[in-house]
């Protein structure tokens, strides 16, 4: 489209130069010229917008990058440098939360475990240890019960890049750098792969494209007209004669001077001298034809939209910025618009829809109790859930001493039950300077074969205990294992009661309970040790190196403890109202699937019972196989490296995938590759996916999908591949994004709409005008103010409007849904007839009601000839009538004869300055109407709320006076502008065309307007039974949030 202008920019310019008269050179190049400000305008605010936007990216990019050192030790030397420096053979210091730049493998550890759910979506944290300790560790889990195996209990020696240490230090020997790394692959898979054009895009260059033909067509038709009757018309009035015959000369292309010389030689002259003064005609004739085709060209550029560009561009760096306060920094702007389309959004569950913390919210001490608030910051009033000191105060002994972490470092679960036990008024720093107080503390870690952690405690001597002996044994883990050593409990009373079968059920029962609502289930227990116990003897162990003697059994259950990672307050309603506005909100995780249908059922994204229908919750390589992976669309073979083939990854089973777009709401156990299929096919069968993710296994998902929503927490290869960075990781920022994507749908819209009418009336004008008038009503210069200062400024004003939060009401935009409705065709086609109507007849009757100044019309003939306000020939027989009526501006009447000579090097008629203007105001009251593209009666609704769109109106009014005041023989205007009456019917002129606008919205239906696009019935049809679907969802949710 800017190339288009451009090339209609210089051809104008060179004709318009080329063609003119010296004295009209000094201006004749600003047409052309003002059309290049207009490009100029377009690619510069595109360009600054995306500097912008791509300068705070890298900007926080360089922050990430000046902290990525290694401590790395070399010839026997330790020396920190760039991650970018490290060779094959380094090696390198392991420290806690550090993330590893290479891949390595571990030579010396101390406790190291490390989280490789960026790189892996496992979410549990997994030992690291040497290749020897591996190995015997491996060797030794052999030989144990294949049953009991969990799928880390063997360390793994390898450290993947990408990933990142938890706890432990040590050293790793680096084995591979660069590209080649686990990192460094999944990157370079992200590499060349082609930008797709948005469905807004497509739509647009599809729009722009049509209109283009149409003013290219139209312009060839006026060419043709206006070059065919001047031939007929030359024939007729014996102009010239193609057959031979009499010459006569066209007076009209000639000066009065020729004139009088023409006359003469007619009365005395002879053939000679009359052929002499002819001579002149054949370039005249060619300076009319070459006007002609100025007309045409001056037709292409009224058709092309040029405003509309930077509408899209104002309405986008507008919107990103207002994002970015609902904290989603932006990086490509076209995903701001995307979003407006998006139906499905694939959601992790950790840190998104949950807080990432864990929280202790339920406990069975005695009896299920339920911890109201459990995340806030307040006190507990402990004896809502825990009835008897003693139960406290065994509890606080268990938290306090029987974990290791403090407030700042602790594992996430450990860190829970601090919080907790401080939330109960307990000192636990101070508990373990009580109890722990011993340099030879006796304590058994927690490893994922125990799956328990036990610690002895140094009592006072006057602290009771069930033996005498000042030492007891406190230990947590599984509450299943750790219910297995149990004999006895506390009940609420805190007294102690032997666990019999049916207290047995009990406790299972409520631990099944627990983790069906997605709780991490803690059993704390205790027994008081006897004389000689917690002594040297705690090293011997059990058969199968699992549990320490002392460890297996005779304790006293204090309590069970529910810990789980809360969802966002705000997900409930959010998810609620994606499925208001027709987005499915699926949830993608790498936890087990009763975790995650719980935590599911709790944001809304199903409902109760629904989880036993089939393919609505899904286990990842299940799911894989269902949908037969992806294949090579020409080969059919099994892709193994996602991403690589680009565009030749298709599902290899589309009938099954089109059950899971219509099923489908929560995949557990998926690794990266699962998440990338999901997307995959849900583009392949239309749909328009947004997904979220923070790790670097997630790069390639968020890579392929329409919309990549990286968390602020994730790893930079994420952000890199992002389009959107969401500031507060939370759901809900993403909702608000799917709101101003469609904000910025219906604000090219409102402009399009706007524009379009203008666009049509000022080629219906200037077609019809040119073909009977031989000149455009409507000059080119004048034009150029209407689509480039007028359109540029309405573009602030309509593509600034705020969105309304009826916006998440209605479904989503589809692809290929027609971007002018048949609403906004109803107001195009209807406001340009009536617009045209009348300014036709203004045009061709207005000298009939039109008043002239009233002062003008009593000064003497020299005066009025000054001013021009009549021409010098029609003067005697139009005298009178200028005492009333403004003079016909045509230049030339239906029968072809001269009307009004303009002297257009000093002024052109007030009649067609009146047109002029009154065009302009129809316009300016259109733009109100154009603000409300769905039938509201209420134009006005809101409109004091857009401060721009009011300052915008009043600067093109006051622009508009300025014009028509002092633009004189540069805007083709009259030199002494218009009356005050004439301001007044211009102004009710415009007031009438919103009443036009009302008269519409009532009385014209719009089923008969066609639409622009090519959507097929059956997409439509299936679109509206999906948002059925979604919106029965919703009602019930709504229902459940109502309930809670």
């Amino acid at each position: 489209m800017l190339k288009i202008l451009i090339v209609c920019a210089f051809f104008s310019i060179g004709i318009d130069v080329g063609l003119a008269e010296p004295e009209e050179r000094s201006h004749a190049w600003i047409e052309g010229f003002a059309i290049l400000v207009a490009v100029a305008v377009v690619s510069l605010v595109s360009a600054w917008s995306d500097y912008k936007k791509e300068g705070q990216f890298l900007k926080q990019q360089q922050l990430e990058e000046n902290t990525k050192v290694v401590r790395v030790r070399r010839e026997q030397k330790e020396e920190t440098i760039h991650k970018n420096y490290i060779r094959v053979g380094d090696l390198i210091k392991i420290e806690n939360g550090m993330n590893i730049p290479v891949d390595g493998v571990i030579v010396e550890a101390i406790g190291v475990m490390c989280d490789e759910s960026a790189m892996t979506g496992e979410s549990d944290h997994l030992p690291k240890d040497t290749v020897d300790k591996c190995l015997y560790r491996q060797r030794e889990h052999e030989q144990h019960d294949k049953s009991s195996r969990t799928p880390h209990d063997v360390p793994s020696p390898v450290l993947l890049s990408g990933t990142q240490i938890q706890t432990g230090e040590g050293w790793f020997l680096t084995i591979v750098v660069g590209e080649m790394t686990c990192e460094g692959q999944i990157m370079a898979s992200l590499q060349d792969r082609p930008n797709e054009s948005t469905p807004l895009q497509l739509k647009l260059d599809t729009i722009a494209a049509d209109i283009g033909k149409m003013g290219m067509y139209a312009a060839i038709l006026i060419v043709h007209c206006l070059l065919i009757r001047f031939f007929v018309e030359g024939m007729i009035r014996r102009k010239f004669d193609l057959f031979g015959g009499e010459l006569r000369k066209d007076l009209s292309l000639c000066t009065q001077e020729d004139r009088d010389m023409y006359d003469q030689l007619i009365e005395s002259g002879t053939e000679e001298d009359l052929a002499r003064v002819c001579d002149g005609q054949l370039g005249a004739y060619l300076k009319e034809w070459l006007g002609y085709f100025i007309v045409g060209v001056a037709i292409i550029v009224v058709a092309v939209p040029e405003g509309l560009p930077l509408a899209v561009m104002i309405s986008l760096a507008y919107s990103v910025q207002k994002m970015l306060r609902d904290q989603n920094f932006v990086k490509k702007l076209s995903s701001c618009e995307i979003m407006g389309g998006a139906n499905n959004i694939c959601s992790d569950k950790t840190g998104t829809l949950t807080k990432n913390q864990m929280t202790w919210t339920q406990i069975w001490a005695g009896a299920d109790k339920k911890i109201n608030d459990p995340d806030g910051t307040a006190k507990f009033d402990t004896s809502e859930f825990i009835k008897n000191a003693k139960t406290k105060s065994l509890l606080a002994q268990a938290v306090s001493c029987n974990t290791v972490g403090t407030l700042k470092d602790a594992g996430a679960t450990e860190l829970a039950m601090l919080k907790f036990i401080q939330r109960c008024d307990v000192n636990f720093e101070h508990l373990r300077q009580k109890y722990l107080s011993s340099s030879d503390i006796i304590r058994f870690p927690f490893d994922s074969a125990r799956k328990r952690m036990s610690t002895v405690l140094d009592l006072d001597e006057d602290e009771p205990t069930e033996y005498g002996y000042p030492k007891r044994l406190h230990t947590k883990g599984a509450s299943e294992i750790i219910l297995q050593t149990c004999t006895h409990y506390l009940n609420e009373d805190g007294e102690k009661v032997l666990i019999d079968d049916q207290m047995q059920q009990q406790l299972q029962q409520a631990i099944v309970s627990y983790a069906k609502q997605a709780l991490r289930t803690i059993g704390f227990a205790y027994k008081d040790l006897q004389e000689g116990e917690g002594g040297s003897m705690h090293n011997d162990i059990t058969e199968g190196s699992k549990i320490y003697n002392i460890e297996e059994g005779g304790y006293t259950l204090i309590c069970i403890a529910g810990i789980k990672d809360i969802i966002r307050e705000e997900v409930p309603g959010a998810v609620a109202q994606c499925n208001e506005a027709g987005v499915r909100v699926r949830m993608v995780t790498g936890d087990n699937l009763i975790t995650a249908i719980a935590i599911a059922k709790e944001c809304g994204i199903i409902y109760d019972g629904e989880e036993d229908e089939d393919c609505v919750c899904m286990e990842g390589p299940a799911f894989n196989d269902f949908v037969g992976s992806l294949v090579h669309k020409d080969t059919r073979e099994r892709i193994t490296i996602m991403g690589k083939e680009g565009d030749k990854e298709v599902i290899g089973n589309p009938a099954n995938m089109k059950i899971i777009k219509q099923k489908l709401k929560v995949l557990a156990r998926s690794r990266p590759n699962d998440k990338y299929i999901m997307v995959s096919g849900l583009k392949q069968l239309g749909d328009i996916v947004a997904v979220t993710g923070d790790g670097t296994n997630d790069a390639p998902a968020l890579k392929k999908a329409d919309v990549g929503f990286a968390m602020r927490t994730g790893t930079q290869v994420a952000h890199g591949a992002a389009d959107i960075i969401i500031q507060d990781d939370n759901f809900a920022s993403i909702v608000k994004a799917c709101k101003w994507g469609r904000n910025v749908y219906d604000n090219i819209r409102r402009f399009l709409q706007f524009q379009l009418t203008i666009n049509v009336v000022a080629l219906i004008i200037s077609f019809i005008g040119s073909v009977i008038m031989w000149d455009s009503p409507l000059q080119p210069i004048q034009l150029l103010w209407v689509n480039l200062i007028m359109d540029s400024l309405a573009s602030l004003a309509l593509a600034t409007e705020e969105p309304k939060e009826d916006l998440l009401m209605r479904p989503p935009y589809r692809k290929r849904e027609y971007i002018i409705s048949n609403k906004m065709v109803k107001h195009i086609l209807g406001q340009s007839l009536f617009q045209s109507a009348l300014l036709f007849f203004v045009v061709f009757a207005g000298h009939t009601f039109i008043p002239e100044d009233p002062e003008s019309s009593l000064l003497p003939y020299e005066v009025i000839m000054e001013n021009h306000t009549v021409p010098e020939y029609k003067e005697e027989e139009r005298a009178k009538e200028l005492e009333i009526l403004i003079f016909n501006g045509m230049l030339k009447g239906l029968d072809g004869e001269p009307v009004y000579e303009p002297f257009m090097n000093i002024t052109p008629s007030r009649h067609l300055t009146f047109v002029f203007n009154l065009f302009v105001f129809f316009q300016i009251f259109n733009m109100l109407a154009a603000r409300k593209i769905k039938d509201e009666i209420n134009i006005f609704e809101g409109v004091f709320t857009n401060p721009m769109f009011i300052g915008v109106w009043f600067v093109i009014v006051l622009g508009q006076i300025f014009i028509i005041s002092v633009g004189g023989i540069a805007m083709k205007v009259h030199k002494n502008g218009l009356t005050f009456d004439h301001w007044v019917y211009c102004v009710i002129g415009g007031f009438i065309s919103l009443i036009a606008n009302v008269i519409l919205k009532l009385f014209v239906q719009d089923e008969w307007c066609l639409q622009l696009g090519d959507e097929e019935e059956h997409e439509v049809i299936q679109a509206q039974e999906d948002y059925a679907a979604l919106r029965r969802i919703a009602d019930m949710n709504k229902k459940n949030l109502n309930v809670q």
